[in-house]
């Protein structure tokens, strides 16, 4: 009963859902039988999906987050700092005539069939508290209820560990899955490395690279065309902040390649481990139509924006007089002119500040 008692409080890690059916198999040891039960109670409001009971009644399932805290005879022993892993607290020090008495006892415990309570008080990692009870049957006998005890005491560390490991395993998950759903609806496809250049998480747009030669196989980024590959190898391995590549498929699509990282470091710091993990941009090459609205509406004039945008999707500048129908001269001089409000001096830096802007959702 012990063992089995133990697994099921460990398998709640995962799901959460299981502590009611552990809560009730941990009732029935403590109590040698069906009747009394237990309860999960999470003591800090920003916990309430821990709150769990063994009871079928909807009614019993709220009796610890509301009237525990106000009407328990216990509450005035709830310490304030714990006094090492957890703190055992139970009512033996009411004698059966102040329970016929206590308004919590007759008017909440009775309806249940309780008739004494045991608690154990502990804090999680994150030092949330968290209320472990075992409510009694009503008419256990007094070597049942020291029995109950020893056996909640037994329990105590298993049922400590599974909380602090579950809230962790739920933390880390709900993290990923934000930050996942986050990666997931930016507008370019990304994948995050470690410092060997391993695949650690790729987004749906990376995958659907694989229709222009570009596949995450065995954790590592394949290239089919030669072009892509040389260039994003060597994006990789140098580790340039704030550097890009274009290359082009075999079905003349361009795309920008980019490498960044989690934070400010650079390759010049002496822990070079500091910068991973980084993280591969890749986006179409063609400069997104809001990125001109963007410039015109912060940055640069309408022709400067246009222009700019050209140069940065790769058109030559006679070319671009060419589409505008104006002089190279005019076309120079209005990019000139966007280097001093951009206070940028080649079209290299311009073009990457183009796309840099343009990466944004």
């Amino acid at each position: 009963m012990l063992s089995e008692t133990i697994r099921n409080i460990y398998a709640t890690i995962d799901n959460r859902s299981l502590w009611k059916n552990s809560l009730a198999n941990i009732a029935k040891y403590c109590n040698g039988s069906d009747e009394g039960g237990a309860a999960l109670v999470p003591l800090d409001p920003d916990c309430v999906q821990w709150r769990y009971g063994s009871s079928k009644s909807d009614e019993s399932d709220l009796l610890y987050y509301s009237d525990w805290k106000g009407q328990s005879p216990l509450r005035s022993y709830k310490p304030q700092s714990m006094p090492g892993d957890f703190f055992y607290i139970d009512d033996s020090f009411l004698t059966d005539e102040v329970l016929d008495h206590s308004p919590f006892y007759q008017e909440y415990l009775k309806t249940f069939g309780v008739r004494r309570l045991q608690n154990c008080l502990f804090e999680n990692f994150h030092g949330k508290k968290f209320l472990l009870s075992v409510q009694n049957p009503i008419n256990a006998p007094t070597d049942t209820v020291l029995s109950s005890k020893k056996k909640l005491l037994t329990l105590a560390p298993h049922i400590i560990q599974a909380v602090n490991i579950g809230d962790n395993f739920y933390y880390n998950k709900n993290t990923k899955d934000c930050f996942q759903c986050l990666i997931d609806h930016m507008p370019y496809a990304i994948a995050i490395f470690d410092k060997q250049n391993n695949v650690l998480f790729a987004n749906q747009k990376m995958v659907d690279m694989e229709q222009y030669g570009i596949f995450i196989i065995n954790n590592r980024i394949k290239n089919k065309s030669e072009d892509s590959k040389i260039k994003i190898e060597k994006l990789l391995k140098d580790c340039e902040k704030d550097t890009y590549v274009t290359f082009s498929t075999k079905s003349e699509k361009n795309f920008i390649a980019k490498v960044g990282f989690f934070n400010n470091i650079n390759k010049n710091n002496q822990d070079i481990s500091l910068v991973f993990p980084k993280f591969l941009m890749i986006h179409d090459c063609h400069i997104n139509k809001n990125t001109e609205k963007i410039l015109k509406n912060f940055f640069l004039s309408p022709a400067q924006s246009k222009i700019s945008c050209m140069i940065a999707d790769g058109i030559p500048i006679k070319e671009i007089a060419k589409i505008l129908n104006i002089t190279e001269g005019t076309t120079r001089q209005t990019i000139k002119e966007a280097f001093a409000r951009l206070d940028i001096n080649s079209q290299v830096k311009l073009a990457s500040f183009i796309k840099d802007i343009d990466c944004l959702p």
